[in-house]
């Protein structure tokens, strides 16, 4: 097979049928459809997965893409009309997110190809999604999170965080209940509470803001000893947002292989004294793309939690320890 030109990617017309149409693939399915395809030349269905990225190269950022999924399905060259194909997906796939402008990106797509002496045409390409379920039902992932105090060792600012859970799913509401410790009445400026997604892809880290926190009040400039506040942030339910996930491609030192990782993580921005001094501590949360099961008696549990949260003034409560790593990014601006 020669070189296939890529510059026809995205672009469809007719040609490709699918029987469900803007359907989301898990792995493991098969994805059928028709053509009508009456050239005298050897054609087939090719449908791929590829990741593109961007890679730091010395000073500069390399666009980079690695194709991690092929599967071919040959049509009968000498046939007039419509052929039925079957495409099959492997097991162990990543989720597609973002479109194919957005570094970084996974794209499976569709494509009719014919061959050529000199290279490989698309004919006509058509992208679909594909999407694994992260489902996960630990009942101790689901009672309410403990993190902290966490100490700006400069200012001696401390920050305690109680989430009403760890694991969401997308359209969720993240309830969030915070306190500043400031023995040393620091000038608090400003706090800021956003959700993050964060793309690791061969140790390149990409990350974007999501969506800001809707907070019980506003107006956090101060030098109190004491700054307690509530915070709501809604989980957008979008289509090109893939779920918190950990995929492996080939052998370590394969040039075609890669690591993705892709996590969600709170922001909690500090500014001391003005804008330009920042204290970041991002917290980890896990969000899959199916429904949480919980008992009635976890769920009323929890509504107690948060409920009670807020009366804890001289009780403390020891950070509950996840089965999963829960990791902190601080950054510390002075």
């Amino acid at each position: 097979m020669g070189n296939i030109q890529q510059h026809c990617r995205g672009v469809t017309n007719d040609l490709l049928e699918l029987d469900r149409p803007g359907a989301i693939y898990l792995p493991n399915d098969t994805i059928t459809g028709s053509v009508l395809y009456n050239r005298k030349m050897n054609a087939s269905i090719l449908l791929t997965g590829v990741i593109y990225f961007k890679k730091r190269k010395r000073n500069h950022l390399k666009k980079c893409q690695r194709q991690f999924f092929s599967t071919e399905f040959n049509l009968n060259s000498s046939s007039n009309i419509k052929q039925n194909f079957q495409l099959h997906l492997d097991e162990h796939l990543p989720p597609s997110f973002n479109d194919i402008y957005t570094y970084p990106n996974i794209t499976y797509s569709i494509n009719l190809l014919i061959y050529k002496k000199s290279k490989d045409e698309i004919l006509s390409s058509m992208p679909i999604c594909v999407c694994p379920h992260v489902y996960i039902d630990r009942p101790l992932l689901l009672t309410p999170l403990f993190f902290g105090p966490i100490e700006n060792r400069i200012s001696g600012v401390k920050l305690e965080v109680k989430i009403n859970r760890t694991i969401y799913t997308f359209g969720d509401i993240i309830q969030i209940f915070y306190e500043i410790q400031n023995p040393n009445q620091e000038y608090i400026y400003n706090i800021q509470i956003s959700l993050g997604i964060y793309y690791v892809i061969e140790s390149n880290v990409s990350q974007k803001d999501l969506c800001n926190s809707t907070e019980n009040f506003t107006n956090i400039a101060s030098n109190k000893k004491l700054i307690r506040n509530k915070a709501l942030i809604n989980i957008p339910n979008e289509i090109y947002l893939p779920p918190t996930f950990k995929f492996q491609y080939g052998p370590e030192n394969d040039a075609s292989s890669f690591n993705l990782e892709i996590d969600y993580k709170i922001h909690f921005k500090v500014y001391l004294q003005n804008m330009e001094n920042l204290w970041q501590v991002d917290v980890p949360i896990i969000i899959c793309n199916d429904t949480i099961e919980q008992t009635e008696n976890v769920k009323e549990d929890n509504s107690n939690k948060m409920d009670s949260a807020e009366e804890e003034n001289n009780n403390k409560t020891e950070i509950i320890s996840q089965s999963f790593n829960v990791n902190t990014n601080i950054v510390e601006n002075k």
